[in-house]
């Protein structure tokens, strides 16, 4: 296995989970409020829908996630699911106390169950994993053995437990400096963040359906 085929990899992992998204976003949250360990299984659930991408792309099932009433089913549930954790998140900010609220509040199955649902009800993952990915992969079967083109995926999962880890631990140290009222602005923006990429998740549906 050549070097820069292994950096290549582990880049396009961590290309896929850097980007600011709603799996960042609630990790950043529940860090905030809980530390490491509630931040980190947000990201963990978003890697097993991860996985499950891949083992769809693996089985060739890709084509029946790409019909359109298949994607509109999931645009519903997925967008439907960040104006819920936006409101929620708005709700706890006018309600005050915000650190005790979230300190009572935070559950690590719920943390887990929560990334996975916003990470497999995300289309942007569909493009990454059918589009970017499934050219890399089908690009890779052409020149390398199957075993091989499991490892690289391997990688590129490497890559983004290894961007979740870079969150969580950044956030778990950094949580303390954070005040009542910087934890005010911080969920506020966060709430705002996750409207708006749910706004965004039906006008994808709006030009589906169109």
């Amino acid at each position: 296995m050549e070097i820069f085929i292994v950096f290549k990899m582990l880049i396009l992992g961590v290309s896929l989970a850097a980007p600011v998204g709603p799996v960042n976003i609630e990790m950043i949250k529940r860090g905030i409020s809980g530390g490491f360990l509630p931040s980190w299984l947000v990201g963990l659930g978003a890697m097993t829908a991860d996985l499950i991408f891949l083992v769809v792309i693996f089985f060739g099932l890709s084509h029946f996630i790409e019909q359109k009433f298949v994607q509109a089913i999931i645009i519903i549930i997925g967008g439907s699911l960040l104006v819920y954790l936006s409101v929620t998140t708005l709700l706890t900010v006018f309600r005050g106390n915000v650190l005790q609220q979230l300190q009572t509040r935070t559950s690590t199955r719920s943390s887990f169950w929560t990334g996975f649902a916003i990470a497999i009800f995300n289309p942007l993952n569909f493009v990454f994993w059918f589009g970017i990915f499934g050219s890399t992969l089908t690009t890779l079967m052409t020149d390398t053995s199957l075993t091989q083109a499991v490892l690289y995926s391997a990688l590129i999962i490497t890559g983004v437990i290894l961007w979740n880890l870079n969150i969580a631990f950044t956030v778990h140290f950094s949580r303390h400096l954070i005040n009542e009222q910087m934890m005010r602005v911080v969920m506020f923006g966060c709430a705002l963040v996750l409207f708006y990429f749910s706004l965004d998740l039906f006008t994808q549906l709006l030009s589906i359906t169109s």
